[in-house]
C-alpha cells in the first residue's frame, strides 16, 4: 500500500537494505503544526529528500514504506509523543538516527529520549546551522552504521564458505578409511574369489558403505541448513552438532574434548545456524592455537544457566591471546594468525551475539589458554509455549 506525502508525491515501497551510493538521504520531519513542519522542508529540500508526517502513525507507515535515514520529530504531539516514536523507531529499524526537537521546560524529557536512542535534541526555536550540523553528524553515523552491517554480512557469508569448506574436507578425509576398508576386501575376494571368507568380506563391505552413507547424510544436512530462521534452540544441542562437525579436526589434531552439558538448560530464541556458525568458530579457533604445541590438548566446551541467562563456553588448554590484543580479537579482519587467519572468526561471533541480544566474553582460561564465553537470554514460558 502507498502512502500519500504532505509534499503531494506517491512514497512506494524500498528494502530497508538497498542504499545506493548516488542517492540523496531522506529525512522524515514529524511534527503536528504545519508550520515547523514547512519550516524543516524549506530548510532541508535543497540538499535532502524530505518527508513529512503529522502524527506517530504516519510517521511509522512512511519510515515502513521508504528507505528512512533520519527522523526529526517535535516531543510533545497528541495522542502519542516523539519518544513514544523514538522508542518504535529503534525497535524496528535501529540504525534510523532520530533528532528530537524540545519546547521549554521539556529538556529533562528530551534527555531521557538521548538514553533511549536519540542522536541529538535541540530547542525550539533553533538554530539553522545548528540543524544542519547536527543532521550531517546523524546522517554520518547513519551511513557508518550502515557500512559496518555490510561489512559484518559479508564476514558472515565468507566464513561460511570458510565452514562448509572445512565441512567437506573433513568429509572427504572421513570417507577415507571406510573406502580404504572396501577397496581392500575387493582386492582379497578379486584374488581369491573362491575363499570361504567372501560372505564375511560382503558383510563388512555392506558396513562400510552404510557408514559412507552416514558420513554424507551427516555433512549433507549441515550444508543445506541456511540462515534467518528464528526459532526455539538448545545451546546442548548446538554443542552436539559442533562438536559432530568439527569431529575430523578434532581427531587430526588430537584434541581431547571434555563436555559438561546438563540437560535443565533453558531454550534460546533465535537463529539456530547462525548461533552453531559462532559456535563451530570458537572450538576451530580453538584447534589452531593448539596445533604447534605439545600435549595437553584440550578442549572443554560447557552449558549452564545463570538467572535469565542460557550460556556457554569454549575453554582450550593453547597458549591464550595476548593482553594487547584482547580488544581487537573481535574487530573484522583483525588476526593473530599472520597469513593463515581471516580475521573473520572472531568478529562473526561477535556479530551474531549482537544479533540474539547476547554478550560475548574473553577470559583466561584455568589452563592456561582462551575462555570464551557466550551468553544468551534465555526465551521466555510465553515464547516457549508461542513457538510449540
Amino acid at each position: 500500500m502507498s502512502a500519500v506525502g504532505e509534499h503531494g508525491g506517491t512514497t512506494q515501497p524500498v528494502h530497508q537494505d538497498q542504499v545506493s551510493a548516488n542517492k540523496r538521504p531522506r529525512i522524515l520531519v514529524v511534527d503536528d503544526e504545519n508550520g515547523p513542519r514547512q519550516a524543516l522542508r524549506l530548510l532541508l529540500k535543497e540538499e535532502y529528500e524530505v518527508r513529512l508526517a503529522v502524527d506517530v502513525i504516519a510517521a511509522l507507515q512512511i519510515v515502513d514504506e521508504n528507505d528512512i535515514d533520519l527522523v526529526i520529530t517535535d516531543l510533545r504531539m497528541p495522542r502519542e509523543t516523539g519518544v513514544d516514536l523514538l522508542k518504535q523507531l529503534k525497535e524496528a529499524y535501529p540504525d534510523v538516527e532520530v533528532i528530537i526537537l524540545t519546547g521549554y521546560g521539556e529538556l529533562e524529557t528530551a534527555m531521557k529520549a538521548v538514553e533511549y536512542g536519540a542522536f541529538a535534541y535541540l530547542e525550539k526555536p533553533f538554530d539553522s546551522n545548528t540543524m544542519l550540523q547536527q543532521v550531517h553528524a546523524g546522517l554520518e553515523k547513519h551511513r557508518r552504521e550502515l557500512e559496518r552491517r555490510r561489512l559484518e554480512r559479508l564476514a558472515l557469508e565468507a566464513n561460511r564458505f570458510d565452514t562448509l569448506g572445512r565441512a567437506v574436507s573433513g568429509m572427504l578425509h572421513d570417507l577415507g578409511t571406510p573406502l580404504s576398508v572396501i577397496g581392500g576386501n575387493i582386492d582379497m575376494i578379486i584374488h581369491n574369489p573362491t575363499d570361504p571368507d567372501v560372505a564375511t568380506r560382503l558383510t563388512t563391505m555392506k558396513s562400510q558403505v552404510r557408514h559412507c552413507t552416514d558420513i554424507i547424510r551427516s555433512t549433507m544436512s549441515f550444508l543445506r541448513d541456511q540462515p534467518s530462521r528464528q526459532t526455539l534452540f538448545s545451546l546442548n544441542d548446538v554443542v552436539a552438532s559442533c562438536l559432530e562437525v568439527a569431529q575430523p579436526l578434532l581427531r587430526r589434531q588430537r584434541v581431547a574434548v571434555t563436555r559438561d552439558t546438563p540437560v535443565d538448560i533453558p531454550c534460546c530464541t533465535g537463529d539456530f545456524v547462525l548461533v552453531r556458525q559462532a559456535v563451530l568458530n570458537l572450538i576451530t579457533n580453538a584447534c589452531h592455537a593448539m596445533k604447534d604445541q605439545d600435549e595437553p590438548r584440550d578442549l572443554a566446551v560447557s552449558t549452564w544457566a545463570e538467572g535469565d541467562r542460557a550460556c556457554l563456553s569454549v575453554a582450550d588448554t593453547g597458549p591464550g591471546i595476548p593482553e594487547a590484543s584482547r580488544e581487537k580479537v573481535f574487530d573484522t579482519f583483525f588476526t593473530t594468525k599472520g597469513d593463515e587467519g581471516t580475521g573473520l572468526g572472531l568478529a562473526v561471533v561477535k556479530y551474531v551475539m549482537r544479533r540474539h541480544e547476547g554478550n560475548v566474553t574473553l577470559r583466561n582460561s584455568p589452563d592456561g589458554g582462551a575462555l570464551f564465553i557466550l551468553e544468551f537470554p534465555a526465551a521466555t514460558r510465553r515464547t516457549t509455549e508461542s513457538q510449540r
